[in-house]
């Protein structure tokens, strides 16, 4: 729904951002819960569940972004490939592929490196979306990790070369780093990115009576 007001808004030559940001995160969020009785069952709903509340927790962080002069959009699908993007940014300081991490596990930084658990993160998959929506986009664009979860300091850490952030301290990270692109630039490739990503198909969760139920 949100991707088509924007598409829509962009046959018109640019974004139409007066309105409240925080109603417009409100419609992504109702669209994006609306798709989880889709397609295939998954074999732990619990964690898929867990998954989804961090990426509208992170959504709903986003929409407190002013709207006049950022965009954001949420879970694209990357034409040819399974790989869907949680969250696509575009504002005064650039291009943001943000992946959402939710853990219950203790948290553990290293050398480059994060812990969940006994489980090292991998930003593999982030590193790659964000290196193909650059490719499609033709701007350079940049990987950041969100995590949902106790036991990160402020600043956060690094798994490889993807910084890692408190849930928390995403919006600071967003807005405190060098301005790249003008209102006239984000609206541009706003609308080319919507031309570019459509949405994902979130697959439905099984009930434990194995009947897929909707949310």
């Amino acid at each position: 729904m949100f991707l088509t007001a924007v598409a829509g808004a962009c046959g018109w030559g640019g974004l139409h951002t007066s309105g409240d940001p925080r109603l417009a995160a409100g419609v992504i969020g109702v669209a994006s819960l609306a798709g989880v009785f889709m397609l295939r069952p998954q074999p732990d709903p619990e964690r898929w569940l867990r998954g989804a509340a961090g990426e509208g927790a992170t959504a709903d962080l986003l929409a407190r972004l002013p709207g006049r002069s950022w965009v954001v959009l949420h879970d694209l699908a990357i034409p040819g490939h399974r790989a869907n993007i949680d969250h696509l940014v575009i504002g005064p300081t650039g291009v943001w592929v943000i992946d959402t991490k939710t853990t219950r596990s203790q948290v553990r930084t290293g050398w480059r490196s994060l812990w969940l658990g006994e489980r090292k993160l991998d930003s593999g998959p982030a590193r790659w979306e964000a290196a193909t929506v650059s490719e499609m986009l033709g701007v350079r664009v940049r990987a950041l990790i969100a995590l949902h979860g106790g036991g990160l300091r402020p600043r956060g850490g690094r798994a490889g070369p993807v910084r890692v952030v408190p849930a928390g301290s995403l919006l600071r990270r967003l807005r405190r780093r060098r301005r790249r692109l003008d209102r006239r630039q984000v609206r541009r490739l706003a609308c080319e990115a919507v031309e570019l990503f459509p949405p994902a198909r979130i697959p439905a969760i099984p009930a434990r009576d194995g009947y897929r139920r909707r949310v």
